[in-house]
């Protein structure tokens, strides 16, 4: 294969001037047509890519505001998954936007021992639980925060952390810049009562605030968890009798915790397989699964301040369409894994594998790649996002290649140079003692 001068490789890695028949467009046409294009990030990147005058008008902040605008709902790009083999934990990324989205990798985290805990707005949290230590880490962007040490916790059981933008910035399709904080779940489990911690730190102050306290029925569940205005939201844990009855909720500005319980008839219908979420009028909900119907609740309150749940949908999940076929039993008895807040795109896990429900569209999609290893699912959406100038990342990560390249083929050259004058300097040797 040819190798090419690393003048000719510059310029194939960075966009050329546009083609005279697209020079004849003025700027404002050809944004509308990019405003067009579909909202995966993929599409805009490629057509970045095509001469310095596209790249300029797509990589635009005024431009990206207009796009996102344009197409509301962010779009789901894949989900991430923890794996665990034995005592070591890895964390997988499953791509499901077509074509698949170009992120940056995760290799600094792949050191056996860290897992997701939230996924939000285009940023992913992420423990490592040998320095017990959080990341927060952009993909898109390819943008990392180190949060540091976890502050003293009892660390008796599982804890759990969400990841929430700082109150004030509601734009959730471009998070990627924006100021966030963390809301660290401490469980701890002693002879004399439950008690749940909670604390919160601040990207801006990079500091964690005073821990809340409350003793509740049971421990907070690790997998369920709903942000909804100003408030974080968790399912408590399984009682004896296997039904989930009471949801934490915390109060950021006040730093309040509060428990709310569950309807008796919610408890013994879906019994541990709820999943918080926002509810589609604005307020805390969550999603169950009976039988093959799926489930949506709100909680609401009515004329005289009194607050309860109402079930305020239902999909018959057997008579969505998937292949060409109805799904029929194919949902019967799943749980939901997760959901995107940002896309209304819910993933289900059942015996023949893991769905995607988009809740708008009521389309049906297998996911195949899942693992069947990891129950829950992170989702991951958003937006194209300028970051840093991947052009340069690109042209400067191809250089060091071809550079660590040449350094090896010399390293190699001169092994063998000094093999065959040792095997050389050898047969003389051998020679003078046959003599």
């Amino acid at each position: 294969m040819r190798r090419l001068p690393e003048t000719e490789m510059s310029k194939r890695l960075v966009p050329h001037t546009c083609s005279p028949a697209a020079d004849l467009l003025p700027d404002d046409v050809l944004l509308d047509i990019f405003l067009r294009l579909p909202p995966e990030p993929t599409h805009l990147f490629v057509a970045s890519l095509i001469c310095l005058r596209w790249r300029r008008l797509i990589r635009d902040p005024a431009f990206l505001v207009r796009f996102r605008a344009f197409h509301r709902a962010t779009p789901v790009l894949g989900f991430y998954q923890n794996i665990r083999d034995g005592s070591r934990c890895g964390i997988r990324f499953v791509p499901i936007a077509d074509p698949a989205p170009r992120l940056s990798a995760l290799k600094e985290y792949q050191n056996g021992a860290c897992r997701v805990l939230d996924c939000r707005h285009g940023r992913v949290l992420i423990c490592d639980e040998v320095f017990e230590s959080l990341f927060v880490w952009d993909p898109m962007a390819a943008e990392s925060f180190d949060v540091g040490s976890l502050p003293e916790f009892s660390g008796e059981e599982n804890f759990t952390a969400v990841l929430v933008c700082t109150p004030g910035h509601d734009d959730h399709t471009d998070c990627h810049s924006a100021p966030f904080r963390i809301v660290l779940v401490d469980n701890s489990d002693d002879d004399e009562e439950l008690l749940v911690s909670v604390c919160v730190f601040s990207s801006e102050t990079e500091a964690w605030g005073e821990w809340t306290s409350i003793s509740p029925p049971s421990l907070v569940s690790t997998d369920s968890a709903a942000v909804v205005g100003g408030f974080v939201y968790w399912m408590l844990g399984s009682d004896e009798d296997n039904y989930q009855d009471h949801i934490l909720g915390f109060e950021m500005q006040t730093r309040r915790l509060d428990l709310i319980e569950l309807p008796k008839e919610v408890q013994e219908k879906y019994k541990s397989d709820i999943h918080l979420m926002p509810a589609e009028d604005g307020g805390i909900g969550f999603a169950g699964v009976n039988l093959s119907s799926l489930h949506f609740w709100s909680r609401k309150t009515d004329n005289e301040g009194a607050a309860g749940w109402a079930l305020i949908r239902i999909i018959d999940m057997a008579m969505l369409p998937i292949s060409h076929k109805l799904a029929g039993d194919m949902l019967l008895w799943s749980s939901v894994a997760g959901f995107a807040d940002d896309s209304d795109v819910l993933f289900l896990h059942s015996e023949a594998g893991v769905f995607m429900i988009n809740l708008r569209s009521k389309q049906l999609k297998e996911v195949p790649q899942a693992s069947d290893n990891a129950i829950y699912i992170y989702p991951y959406t958003s937006f194209y996002s300028r970051g840093p100038d991947i052009i340069k990342d690109d042209k400067d990560m191809a250089l060091k290649y071809r550079k660590k390249k040449m350094q090896a083929a010399a390293q190699v050259e001169a092994v063998d140079k000094e093999q065959t004058e040792s095997s050389s300097s050898g047969h003389q040797v051998h020679k003078l003692l046959t003599k």
